[in-house]
């Protein structure tokens, strides 16, 4: 395979079939939930979310399994250090930062297309559970399953995959530009994207899906779990908002100085240019 077709491969074909993937797996899930309940299907959202979840994982987990044994990059799963610990923490408090800015913008923008897409996107988020026990279904998987499921295919098969090419920054936008288009509603995408991004420079950073999946579940947690399980009250929820923007400033500089580490810390393993001296026996 010529050095053209590889870029393909990572930045295009690879990303396009893990994420239809996901969406036959989303399918699947729901027809699961259709078979059980008729035409009442989308009250059980919690079911739905679950059986995504974990057939998901166990599906992508062999897709790992496969691709480390043909000698390609997989994600490393690790405890990690203390500072990959802060920066996964602060680097989801710094996410729901970022999309409470991006809502408070947004209505202020007096843009009728947007006001529109947002009407759109409160009626998507309406939660439709048939009992408590979905509503906790759909918990448990937002903030846990879904957060395993999607970091392992966008940063552990997507994102890894372009990092094999040797341009990271273009593998941290490209792999959040995937992700926040797999959400498919427009005010989604671009808060997805912009999360999308902290996630990559995470990943990056750490070398270690595992911060990532912290991350990606402090997001969830904070941002809706939390909400299902206490009371929160106002004062409450304004602290946490100003925790939430002062989280953004103290990402910017732990991943600057993360960043500038990386090279001590993983020194033998840094990403090349060249793919062809990565994967010795397959230059065809």
């Amino acid at each position: 395979m010529s050095y053209r077709s590889r870029i393909f491969v990572r930045l295009v074909a690879a990303p396009v079939l893990a994420i239809f993937v996901y969406f036959v797996i989303i399918f699947l899930a729901a027809e699961t939930a259709f078979s059980m309940y008729g035409d009442n299907y989308l009250q059980h959202e919690g079911l739905i979310s679950l059986v995504q979840g974990i057939v998901g994982i166990a599906v992508f987990t062999v897709w790992l399994v496969i691709k480390k044994k043909m000698i390609f990059p997989s994600p490393t799963w690790t405890v990690g250090k203390p500072y990959d610990w802060y920066m996964a923490i602060v680097g989801g408090g710094a996410m729901l930062g970022i999309a409470t800015l991006y809502f408070m913008i947004l209505p202020n923008l007096g843009i009728s297309a947007i006001s529109k897409a947002l009407e759109e996107y409160d009626a998507m988020m309406d939660l439709q559970t048939a009992s408590q026990a979905d509503l906790y279904m759909y918990v448990f998987a937002l903030c846990i399953l879904i957060p395993i499921l999607e970091e392992i295919i966008f940063r552990g098969c997507v994102m890894e995959g372009m990092l094999e090419l040797g341009h990271p920054y273009v593998a941290i936008v490209l792999s959040a530009l995937y992700f926040g288009l797999m959400h498919g509603q427009i005010i989604q995408i671009c808060y997805a994207f912009l999360s999308g991004i902290v996630l990559g420079i995470i990943y990056y950073s750490t070398k270690n899906i595992v911060m990532t999946i912290l991350a990606h579940s402090v997001f969830n947690f904070f941002g809706y779990g939390m909400y299902v399980f206490f009371e929160v009250s106002e004062r409450a929820d304004t602290v946490l908002m100003f925790l939430e923007f002062l989280c953004i400033p103290i990402f910017g500089v732990i991943a600057f100085l993360m960043l500038r580490l990386r090279p001590d810390r993983f020194p033998e393993k840094e990403e090349t240019g060249d793919i062809n001296k990565m994967l010795p026996g397959r230059h065809t």
